[in-house]
């Protein structure tokens, strides 16, 4: 993961549901040029806000339902029903709901919803495919995600 798009999680259930918040600031560099004149957030990025905070429910619920024998990362596979209601602009602070559907040994399902103000902005299904530590060893960004999740989980979930 190269770009972290959750600043904070609010509520983590694993097996249930889980809620975060991605604050948008105008100094982001995205908004130089997506658009000038109209800075909006792209729709790619708001997908991988929601695709960050559903992967750690989807990888909570796991380690709920099958142990903690080994380390497992959820990895974008499919997004379904995605649909982009309004801009989300500079400034906006994003409420994401993330329920989750199903998990399993090999992938997980996750219904994804974002908020400014109480108004929906996007939603999503998401599918994750579950990748094992023993497979991922050679991503460069996976020990920094480690230190990410340390600053914005909830202090019950940090090792």
């Amino acid at each position: 993961m190269r770009f972290y798009l959750v600043d904070k999680i609010k509520e983590l259930v694993p097996g249930e549901s889980a809620i975060g918040i991605k604050c948008w600031s105008l100094d982001n560099q995205i908004f130089q040029d997506h658009f000038p004149g109209f800075p909006t957030t792209p729709g790619v990025l708001l997908t991988e806000s929601m695709a960050q905070l559903a992967g750690i429910l989807v990888e909570h619920s796991y380690y709920n339902e099958f142990g903690q024998d080994y380390k497992v990362y959820p990895v974008l596979s499919i997004i379904r029903k995605a649909k982009f209601r309004k801009f989300v602009e500079p400034g906006d602070q994003c409420i994401i709901h993330a329920k989750l559907i199903s998990v399993d040994r090999g992938y997980g399902v996750a219904e994804i919803k974002t908020y400014v103000d109480e108004e929906l902005m996007c939603e999503a299904t998401l599918n994750f495919l579950i990748g094992m530590e023993k497979d991922m060893k050679k991503n460069p960004y996976i020990g920094k995600m480690d230190q990410y999740y340390r600053s914005i989980l909830p202090k019950e979930f940090i090792k």
